[in-house]
This record gives C-alpha cells, sequence and structure tokens, in this order.
C-alpha cells in the first residue's frame, strides 16, 4: 500500500476510539497532561466520574441532604424551613446572650464566691451583672467577653489574685446608661433629697455590752433657705477630681465651675501642695501622674451592688435583733474576734465559731449552764454572720474593699471633706476648705444609752408631753452643762448650735425638760427651726409648720 492509504500504518500510534479522548478535544498527540488531568483520564476510563475538590464534595453532600426543589411547593418549603431554623437560631443566640450576663452564670466560678454572697443579699440582687457590668451593643458585649476570657485563663492557670481586685470604674458602662435608668437625677435630687432618719445601736465591747443609741438626721445643707444644697450636689454639675491612688481613696485635687459666675473653682490637699505660691505648678504635677474623673455616682456609692458589710456593723445589728443576746458577757467582743480572726479555710473558721461555748464554760461556768440556748443561738448567728462577710478562700471579709458611701468603715466623705483641701485662687492656697462640719450634710449625731433617748423622729403624743425628745431624766444627774451632765453626751458645738442661732434665750432646766413650751412662752416658736427640718413636723401635720430651717435666725424674728 502507498503511504496515501487513509489506514493505520506501520509505525504510526494507534488513533483513539473515544470520540471525548484528546484527539477529539483538539490536545495535541504529543504534550504531556498534568498529573490530575491523568488522574481524571484514568477515572474516566475506569468508568468513575473526575475527582471532586473540597467545596464540591459539601456541595453533594448538602444536596443529598436537601435537594433543589422543583415545584413552587417546594421552593415555598425550603424558604420556610430556612426561616424556621434562623428563628430558632437567633432565639437561641439571645438566651445565651441573656444567660451569660446573669449572676447563675457569672458567679459560676470559686473567685466569685464574696461578690455573689454580697450581690444575693444586696439591694439590687434582681437586677442582671450585665445591666451594670456590660456596656450596651455588640461592642460591649465583645468587651465584656474578652474581658471573662482573661478571667477563666487566669482561674484555670490558677494565677487569679485573692482578693480579686474591684473592677475600675473606667471598665464599666457611664452611670448615664446604669444608675440613672433607674435613679435619673431629676428624681433623686428633687425638692433637696435626700432627708432621711439613719438611727443605729451600737454596742461596746465591755462586759455588759453597753449599748450605745445613735440618730442623725441626712438632710440637704442649707435647707429650707435659697442657699440649699442637696447631698447629690457633686452630680448635678460637673465635679471633676484627680487622685494619684489607683484605689481612689485619696483625692489630690478638686475642680468644678461655680454655677452663679462661671468661674473655675480649685482646691487641692494639703498634702500634696509643695510650694503654696505656685500651686498651679503641683495640680498640672498631679493630673499628669495620676488619673482625672468626673464625680459620678459610683465615685460615692462604689459598692452598691457587692457591698460587703464591717464585722462591727454586722454583729451590732444582729445584737440589737436579738439573734445574739447582748445578756451574754463579752459577747461583742468575741464574735467581732472570732468573725476576724484570719482562717485558711470557712471550714476551719465555722468550727472555731462552733467552739463559742467553750470561753463560757472556762470563765463563766455558771452563764454556760443557764444560758445555753443563748449560747448555742449566738454561735449560729455568728456562723451566719461569717458566711456573708468572710470567704477565706479569696482572703476576703468586711473591709477588704473601700467603702466610700458615708464615712464609718472607710475615709468616703473625708477624701474630700476632711478639712485638709484648701482653695487656690489665682495660683496660690488659701485659707478657705472645702466645707467639713458634721452639720455640712446631717445633724450633730445623737446618741444615748437608752434606746428610747434619740433626739430625732420620735413622734411625740403631744407637745405638752416634757420628755417628748429626750429622755434625759434616766441619763442627766443635773441641769447645769457641766461634763458629768451634758457634757457627757454633747460637745461644746452642740450648745453653740442654740447659743449662737439668733434663737431664743431659755434656761437650761426648761430647755431639758419642757423645751418645746419654754420656746412658746419666749416667743419665738421659728426657733424649732434651728434643730428642726420640715419633713420631721409634716410626719404629722399637713400645713408648713417652720418658716425657716437649719438657718441662723434673726434674732428677733417670729
Amino acid at each position: 500500500m502507498t503511504g496515501t492509504s487513509d489506514g493505520p500504518q506501520r509505525g504510526d500510534p494507534p488513533r483513539s476510539a473515544d470520540p471525548d479522548g484528546p484527539a477529539a478535544q483538539g490536545t495535541p498527540p504529543n504534550q504531556t497532561m498534568s498529573p490530575a488531568g491523568a488522574a481524571d483520564a484514568a477515572s474516566a476510563e475506569a468508568g468513575s466520574p473526575p475527582r471532586l475538590g473540597f467545596w464540591g464534595r459539601w456541595r453533594r453532600r448538602l444536596l443529598r441532604l436537601v435537594p433543589v426543589p422543583k415545584t413552587p411547593l417546594g421552593v415555598l418549603a425550603l424558604v420556610g424551613g430556612v426561616l424556621v431554623i434562623g428563628a430558632l437560631g437567633t432565639m437561641g443566640g439571645v438566651e445565651v446572650v441573656h444567660y451569660s450576663e446573669g449572676a447563675s452564670f457569672c458567679t459560676t466560678c470559686h473567685t466569685m464566691d464574696p461578690q455573689k454572697k454580697a450581690y444575693e443579699s444586696g439591694v439590687h440582687q434582681d437586677v442582671a451583672c450585665g445591666e451594670c457590668h456590660v456596656e450596651p451593643g455588640v461592642l460591649g458585649f465583645v468587651k465584656a467577653k474578652l474581658a471573662g476570657t482573661r478571667e477563666l485563663y487566669a482561674l484555670v492557670t490558677n494565677t487569679y489574685p485573692t482578693p480579686i481586685p474591684a473592677i475600675e470604674h473606667d471598665a464599666l458602662p457611664t452611670t448615664k446608661q446604669t444608675c440613672e435608668q433607674c435613679h435619673p437625677l431629676s428624681q433623686i435630687a428633687k425638692d433637696g433629697q435626700p432627708t432621711k432618719l439613719i438611727t443605729r445601736a451600737s454596742f461596746s465591747s465591755n462586759e455588759k455590752n453597753t449599748r450605745n443609741d445613735l440618730a442623725v438626721l441626712i438632710r440637704p445643707a442649707k435647707a429650707g433657705t435659697t442657699e440649699e444644697v442637696s447631698m447629690h450636689w457633686h452630680v448635678l454639675q460637673e465635679v471633676t477630681y484627680t487622685s494619684t491612688d489607683e484605689h481612689q481613696q485619696t483625692i489630690d485635687t478638686v475642680e468644678f465651675r461655680d454655677s452663679k459666675t462661671g468661674t473655675l473653682v480649685q482646691y487641692i490637699s494639703e498634702a500634696a501642695v509643695r510650694q503654696s505660691s505656685n500651686v498651679d505648678a503641683d495640680i498640672a504635677r498631679l493630673k499628669a501622674a495620676g488619673s482625672t474623673r468626673a464625680m459620678d455616682c459610683l465615685a460615692c456609692h462604689n459598692r452598691v451592688g457587692h457591698d460587703i458589710p464591717s464585722v462591727d456593723k454586722s454583729v451590732d445589728q444582729a445584737m440589737a435583733a436579738g439573734a445574739i443576746s447582748p445578756s451574754l458577757p463579752y459577747i461583742k467582743r468575741n464574735a467581732v474576734a472570732l468573725l476576724n480572726r484570719k482562717y485558711d479555710t470557712d471550714a476551719d473558721g465555722q468550727a472555731a465559731i462552733a467552739r463559742l461555748g467553750e470561753f463560757y464554760a472556762k470563765d463563766y461556768p455558771a452563764v454556760a449552764k443557764e444560758k445555753a440556748d443563748e449560747i448555742a443561738a449566738a454561735s449560729r448567728a455568728i456562723a451566719g454572720i461569717y458566711g456573708l462577710v468572710v470567704t477565706s478562700e479569696m482572703n476576703t471579709r468586711g473591709g477588704t474593699y473601700a467603702d466610700n458611701l458615708g464615712h464609718q468603715s472607710s475615709p468616703g466623705c473625708f477624701r474630700c471633706h476632711d478639712g485638709a483641701h484648701y482653695k487656690v485662687v489665682e495660683g496660690q492656697i488659701t485659707k478657705e476648705t472645702i466645707p467639713s462640719t458634721c452639720n455640712t450634710c446631717h445633724t450633730f449625731p445623737q446618741g444615748t444609752t437608752t434606746p428610747a433617748s434619740v433626739p430625732i423622729g420620735k413622734k411625740p403624743a403631744d407637745h405638752v408631753d416634757p420628755l417628748f425628745v429626750f429622755s434625759h431624766r434616766n441619763v442627766a444627774g443635773g441641769v447645769k452643762p457641766a461634763a458629768e451632765t451634758c457634757g457627757s453626751c454633747h460637745e461644746t458645738t452642740y450648745c453653740e448650735d442654740c447659743h449662737d442661732s439668733g434663737a431664743v434665750k431659755v434656761d437650761h432646766y426648761g430647755m431639758l425638760y419642757n423645751h418645746a413650751q419654754s420656746v412658746v412662752d419666749a416667743g419665738n416658736k421659728n426657733a424649732c427651726a434651728v434643730c428642726h427640718q420640715p419633713a420631721y413636723c409634716s410626719q404629722c401635720h399637713k400645713d408648713p409648720v417652720l418658716v425657716q430651717t437649719n438657718a441662723k435666725l434673726s434674732k428677733g424674728s417670729g
């Protein structure tokens, strides 16, 4: 045969019988195929489909599970299913977020035991943790979960501190986002509020556990005058303070704008002054070294959600309520000692409290025999207090965290109102200080050894009752203001309240035993306003009774 024949010639490669083969697809016969192409070709020759990639395999599986609908009803069913699954997923996500911001989740770890106990016994026990600790929005949620992750890492690696440090207020949402949602400033400062009578029983640490009853009226400064100042004045205008103490227990400077003149008013702590003639340099130095913050709710109410009461106050309350009998010798001293002692574990502390009876069996055997039930009850009450205020494993007890509300267990108000923060004028320190006397925010505290002898708040049967305010016949040995009579309870400032007030002058006998009638007889019933507030009279009287309150009276005013 000639070379022009159409049949295969000797030496030529055999032709492919596959019409879809490389030759038919235009692949040059002499070109080398890729490994993947060779594998696919081999699979094709073996009768199997080409290999699929990762996403291709998942797409095939998905199509097997959810076939593509071919009818309108099928499309509707598919869309409905997707919506239902999406709704369930969204609802589940919301519930997860809600649960993760609640106390049951936040207090899961044992490191949170002190905060958990304080939270559950506090006034905000119905408020979820996230409402105060998590900023609104997605960013706040992410920040909170990142912080929680760091805490979880410390827990797992056993690197957490004891006690757990108090959270920095800068890490919390603003008080406008939290506190003021329930307690708007317009409400808490309405009509000069708050006005509140505080009474408290305290017991001495002597053998008889001597009882002392304290009464004090919290009320606005200069109440009843045009210059009345609310207790919440600090947050009703912009007041800033600077502190170089990480716990804000020492305040170095205070600044605000005078609401009448717009002038910047500055005060500086005496301890922070280096050169009294150039205080501006000290203020600049303190601001550079410390942190400057706006006064807000948390500046004073810093433990509002996790208040761990002091041991002393907790024991006093239990004794006043009768849970701990004051008739047991030295029970106040013993209870406080047991609660303040450090133990390795809470179990050790509870065991020590259970041995309270041993003290009385040794030193007061007659009391141990006659008052066995009272001793057992006292032991149970002390154990209950221990469970609330002490967590040995976390090295936490009453007083571990500074409480800035008041000035009983921490400096609190005295961080600024200590009489040692001086006004700065044109760069120089002056003699004027931030008001610091007791009657700036409340009446002078009055204390007696008899429960009924508090001079504020007790409602009289009528105003002719000679002892409707005081029970002085029980505590005063005479009517002369000597140290062994009036002076045993009252400071000289108490006397000055009347003598320098412009009120009527009456003899001590009449003031002591029938002071209401004495004031009326002297012809100036407005003198009542020196001590009493309108809120006191309004407990019985519907109409205003006092013209002035808490102010110096003009002599001869009627």
